[in-house]
């Protein structure tokens, strides 16, 4: 028996019909099977390839821009029809319109507000004023201030920030230096050197004697009509009747440079008045040496206070004596007279002779006196002397390192004119000048 009859018996022994469909459902299950594995197997070799597959993309090229021949070729006849005309060839040209027919919007400022030196007009202007003005727009100082160039009694002086300073001491009037009248051209003169300064330029006007005063304590002024005229009445009044010197003025000192105590021609207070306020140019008119009292240093205080003490020490007998003496001294009746009054001096005074403001009339009557002796008296501060030209220097020097170097100001230049001066006071203002690049000269007397 064969393995084919086997397999019919043992899948259904019961028959060789249904042997048959049993067997035909085996080999289509089967078939079925292998159709279905080799669908599956094919699909995934087609899935993974088309996943793992790069592609393509084809990018198109931008268009070629082309030109129709026979425009081309028109736009060749034109230009070669043209460079063959006589007619002129085509130039371009800028054309503007005239200034008359510009019309520019109105500006509303109010003119108090307006801080700089521009001025609505425009004047001539010749030599170095319009050279270092344009060199030099904006200055030491800032925007607009504009340079002026003076005569100031023979001396060619220029600048943006001027400090004229006039010596208003009694001495300036006296007779060798042509008295009042001879001071009443030096205002003058002083007028003409104010006048000059041209519009835009800053200015001040200082005057000094025993003490300082200014046209303006607060700032430089802007040069205009205005403050020109101003500055004159400021000078006017001084060494006239009445008003004889400067005991009392309106700039008592800066806190910078170095300290004085007192002194009479004080142009260490004009020269502090000028650099407080950044004067680039300082005009100076003198008629002696300046005698400034410096302070007492720590170490003389110091010395003289031990001096007192010992003073008191080795004299304590000698005072208890005299208070003694003084308390039982008698007294006795004396008649003091009646005095007439007495005008004030109307004439000029002396260099350092203090003003005369005379006396109200007084009646007589009696007072009581007692005859006890002059009483001892310690010691006195010895003077400590007066300022020299390295005070002096010394003084600018920290007032420029104070107040220029941190606004970024060139040093001041000083010029000075010795009126009718002595030899001291020649020598002292020739090396001031010589060590601020400036001028001196001398004047003997004005005509």
């Amino acid at each position: 028996m064969g393995f084919k009859e086997k397999l019919m018996r043992w899948v259904n022994p019961g028959g060789e019909a249904s042997a048959r469909k049993q067997m035909l459902r085996l080999v289509l299950a089967g078939s079925l099977a292998l159709h279905v594995l080799a669908a599956l197997i094919f699909g995934g070799i087609v899935l993974v390839s088309s996943l793992t597959k790069e592609e393509t993309v084809f990018v198109a090229p931008p268009p070629i821009r082309t030109y129709e021949p026979r425009k081309v070729e028109l736009k060749v006849k034109v230009q070669q029809k043209q460079r063959s005309s006589s007619r002129p060839q085509v130039v371009p040209r800028l054309v503007s319109s005239k200034p008359s027919t510009i019309s520019l919007p109105d500006i509303k400022v109010d003119p108090k507000l307006v801080t700089t030196t521009f001025q609505p007009k425009f004047k001539a202007v010749t030599g170095m004023g319009m050279g270092v003005g344009l060199g030099t727009g904006y200055g030491t100082s800032g925007f607009g201030q504009g340079v002026s160039q003076v005569n100031f009694f023979g001396i060619k002086a220029a600048g943006e920030r001027i400090a004229v300073c006039v010596d208003v001491s009694v001495s300036m009037i006296e007779e060798e230096r042509g008295g009042p009248t001879g001071f009443m051209q030096v205002k003058q003169r002083v007028n003409d050197v104010i006048d000059a300064i041209k519009d835009g330029t800053l200015f001040n006007l200082i005057v000094f004697a025993d003490s300082c005063s200014m046209l303006d304590t607060q700032q430089m002024l802007y040069a205009n009509p205005e403050t020109r005229t101003k500055a004159k009445r400021f000078l006017a009044p001084f060494n006239t009747e009445g008003q004889w010197g400067l005991d009392y003025g309106t700039f008592s000192g800066f806190d910078k440079g170095l300290k004085a105590n007192g002194g009479t021609t004080r142009l260490d207070l004009a020269l502090s008045a000028a650099m407080s306020q950044g004067a680039d140019t300082i005009l100076i008119i003198s008629d002696g040496l300046p005698a400034v009292l410096k302070e007492p240093s720590a170490a003389q205080i110091a010395a003289h206070n031990k001096l007192v003490s010992d003073w008191q020490r080795i004299h304590a007998d000698e005072v208890a004596a005299h208070q003694q003496a003084a308390a039982n001294a008698p007294t006795r009746r004396v008649w003091v007279p009646a005095q007439p009054a007495r005008p004030p001096s109307k004439g000029p005074m002396r260099e350092g002779q203090q003003p005369d403001p005379g006396s109200p009339a007084t009646e007589g009557y009696w007072t009581e006196v007692t005859d006890s002796g002059p009483a001892p008296t310690p010691p006195k501060m010895p003077p400590p002397g007066t300022w020299t030209l390295a005070d002096f220097v010394q003084h600018i020097s920290l007032i420029y390192k104070d107040v220029y170097v941190e606004k970024g100001l060139k040093e001041p230049r000083i010029h000075c004119i010795g009126y009718q001066i002595d030899k001291d006071g020649h020598e002292f203002l020739k090396k001031l000048t010589a060590q601020y690049k400036g001028q001196f000269r001398l004047v003997r007397r004005l005509k």
